[in-house]
């Protein structure tokens, strides 16, 4: 009895563009997942658990950028892929979430496996569409840059000997349609740009508009302009790296930020600034910032005629050599391994950098490299759940990547590495920065003057070691203390656990300050 609503699911969901659905298997979703089977032009990737199989969608997306579905059984399966819906909203990404339902009739009843999964995300889906055999549906025929929830009810008995269809003779063209671009008005003020968040596509498309503008460029190392590339321009001369140093050598009047929102603690600042303006171009509609004056968002497309505007550039000072001294006196610091890792990248690896320390001491280490690296991140909501099995799906479709996280990151997403065994061999280098704990939070000033009591539960100090982990999961292990255990690694999946001097890292910051 359910035949005719699964096919007309599968359908829609090979219109939408989805040529990959993440599993997490259950009762209620049984049907789905063997009409799935026998279906034609999807790849299936198999999870025991929702929360990592929406990450791992994520990060698929954000690789190869086309919609991936999620699919789940009814119940509190649903609610798992809650923390991923809002990265993919916030990062505007197309993923598309199954979830299998029991049938209207039971809603409120409290029956097992019964809770109310319409409407279960809120704001962060573009729709929520309620299935059931015998209603009628206005299947969408684009998706747009956001989730899409599709709850389909199921009636028993839970019939497993359905037919599938052939995805790819459904496909249809979903080229985006182009926004129209409001008058904006720039003022006459020095200027600078302010890059990241950009995937190498975007970062492509980009570069040449910059060497039309020959502003400064304050790029973070996720903006995917550093390095040499074959297909773009140069422009090493109009880079500087995001660190908070380098806000402090301009007087930055104008500032036109592309991509994503900037990681440092300066354009948290801007809120205070109202005389400063500040220009967003993005994909997606949010500015960044609550502030309401001198405020505005462009859409992508407003590019070409931000090329042809002729702005002030802000004159920077005396180019800022003090990183570097610091990042060669204090090898051992945790900037410095980020510099000592940077130099372990080859061109085309993929790197996925994790939020809190990670992507700041990153941007610290960035410098000039012949090296044509990918960088991704999850800078929507700049959490550090997730983090793993996005990485891993960002690798399904390389030879070599790398994933570089704090400790605690880490240790919310035990359960990522169960995917491995469903990827393609590679070289996949999970890098783990044990610090003992959530260090960030030493750096910020507020919480200095706690007692250490409360400073050791904020900062969740510990000491683990994550040995066991990789062994759990059939990855090598290497733990480095120095750059010499970067060398010559094993082929296959490696976990590094890279233990930084706790006192080198102290005097670093210290010496910044």
């Amino acid at each position: 009895m359910n035949a005719r609503l699964i096919r007309s699911t599968l359908t829609a969901l090979a219109r939408m563009g989805v040529a990959e659905v993440c599993v997490a298997a259950g009762a209620r979703d049984a049907p789905l997942i063997t009409a799935l089977m026998a279906s034609e032009g999807v790849k299936l990737w198999s999870f025991f658990e929702e929360r990592c199989a929406a990450f791992f969608a994520l990060g698929r997306i954000q690789a190869d950028p086309q919609p991936v579905a999620i699919l789940t059984t009814s119940g509190t399966a649903a609610a798992e892929l809650l923390p991923a819906v809002i990265e993919a909203y916030y990062q505007g990404l197309p993923l598309v979430l199954i979830t299998a339902d029991r049938p209207r009739r039971f809603r409120g009843s409290g029956a097992p496996q019964s809770i109310e999964q319409k409407d279960l995300f809120g704001p962060y889906v573009s729709a929520c569409l309620d299935v059931e055999e015998g209603s009628s549906i206005a299947w969408p025929t684009r998706l747009k840059a956001l989730p899409l929830h599709i709850n389909v009810c199921l009636d028993e008995p839970l019939d497993t000997e359905q037919e599938g269809i052939d995805f790819l003779s459904h496909h249809a063209d979903s080229a985006p349609v182009a926004t129209k671009i409001a008058p904006f008005t720039l003022s006459g003020e020095a200027t600078v740009i302010l890059a990241n968040g950009l995937n190498p596509v975007e970062a492509r498309e980009l570069a040449p508009i910059l060497l039309k503008m020959d502003l400064p460029v304050i790029a973070e190392i996720t903006s995917n302009l550093w390095g040499t590339w074959m297909d773009r321009p140069s422009i090493e001369h109009l880079l500087k790296p995001a660190a908070e140093s380098t806000f402090k050598t301009m007087d930055i009047r104008q500032v036109i930020r592309i991509g994503g929102v900037p990681s440092s603690r300066w354009w948290r600042d801007l809120e205070n600034k109202p005389d400063v303006w500040v220009t967003n171009v993005s994909r997606l509609p949010f500015p960044g910032l609550a502030r309401k004056t001198n405020v505005q968002t462009l859409p992508w497309n407003a590019l070409e005629t931000l090329a042809a505007r002729r702005l002030k550039p802000v004159v920077p000072a005396m180019e800022n050599t003090a990183i570097s001294h610091w990042l060669t006196t204090f090898p051992l610091s945790e900037p410095a391994w980020m510099r000592h890792l940077s130099a372990e990248f080859s061109s085309q690896d993929r790197v996925f950098i994790g939020n809190s320390l990670p992507i700041r001491e990153m941007n610290l280490a960035t410098q000039a490299s012949s090296s044509a690296v990918e960088f991704y991140a999850n800078r929507g909501a700049n959490g550090i759940d997730g983090i793993v099995s996005t990485w891993l799906g960002v690798s399904a479709s390389t030879r070599n990547a790398w994933l570089i996280i704090g400790d605690l990151s880490a240790l919310y997403d035990l359960a990522a590495p169960w995917i491995l065994a469903q990827l393609p061999r590679g070289n996949r280098r999970l890098v783990v920065i044990n610090n003992g704990g959530g260090k960030i939070f030493s750096r910020v000033a507020s919480l200095r003057s706690l007692p250490d009591e409360a400073r050791q539960i904020i900062e969740n100090r510990h000491h683990i070691c994550f040995r066991p982990w990789a062994e759990m999961w059939g990855m090598n292990y290497v733990q480095a203390t120095s750059p010499e255990h970067l060398r010559d690694l094993p082929d296959g999946p490696v976990l590094i656990e890279v233990i930084p001097e706790a006192s080198q890292t102290e005097a670093f910051y210290a010496s910044m300050a």
